[in-house]
């Protein structure tokens, strides 16, 4: 490989973040604690009182357990592979030209260009003037990564990073975990939303299911466009860039 950005165990390169922008983190860290909230309130709230823990054993309601047992297991499952897909969104880099010939640009004639399908209108080769290098075909420069970017989709604010072809698979992954994730939410977390209602229970605990299923219902229906669109994308071989 080129010089450029080290490898993680699995051979994506890894993406060294700029030091300077701590406020591009922002919408990184408003994401993390998202995730926090719903899997806390999630825990506590229903997971938790299905599983009746300190409960006598003459008082335990066996389904309840049971139920609680399995949809813990799998919120839990689902949750560590939203996080596993997240954090390589952000550390997989999603791939840069090399720095290197024959990619590097040259305007002297007849000096010697990569075989390449896109071009300008003129027929000339594409290139970039502010990396001084020949794109490759679906590479387009980022201005806020400062570099060009392989097979680049867009650049997404809440991983700090581009999509590209590195990172690209981890980002599709991302949708899906979390459109499952904020699903199975909405999905079992109502049962303890009716019951604290009909039970008359505690005003915080009404107020707590209520909040994470607004926000599990507003993040699940976003993201299930998003990855829809993007599972669109995909099977008809496309970009964002080139929708």
């Amino acid at each position: 490989m080129p010089d450029g950005p080290q490898e993680t165990p699995y051979g994506e390169p890894l993406r060294v973040p700029p030091e300077k922008e701590p406020l591009k983190m922002l919408p990184v860290l408003f994401i993390l604690v998202t995730i926090s909230c719903l899997y806390s309130v999630y825990t506590a709230y229903h997971l938790l009182p299905l599983l009746q823990i300190g409960e006598h054993a003459s008082a335990v309601d066996l389904d309840q357990r049971s139920r609680g047992i399995w949809q813990g297991t799998a919120f839990n499952l689902i949750t560590l592979l939203l996080l596993s897909s997240y954090i390589r969104c952000i550390l997989v880099h999603p791939g840069d030209v090399p720095n290197e010939s024959p990619w590097l640009y040259s305007p002297v004639p007849g000096f010697s260009k990569p075989s390449l399908l896109e071009a300008k209108k003129t027929g000339e080769r594409r290139h970039c003037k502010w990396c001084g290098k020949y794109k490759p075909d679906r590479c387009h420069h980022c201005r806020i990564c400062q570099t060009c970017i392989l097979k680049m989709d867009h650049h997404c604010p809440w991983i700090y990073n581009c999509v590209g072809f590195h990172n690209y698979k981890f980002f599709l992954l991302l949708l899906f975990y979390t459109m499952l994730d904020t699903h199975f939410i909405m999905w079992t977390m109502t049962e303890s939303m009716v019951q604290s209602v009909q039970n008359n229970a505690p005003f915080w605990d009404m107020f707590s299911l209520l909040f994470g299923l607004t926000l599990a219902f507003f993040f699940g229906t976003l993201v299930t466009l998003f990855f829809a669109f993007h599972f669109w994308l995909t099977a008809n071989g496309l970009t964002t860039i080139e929708f």
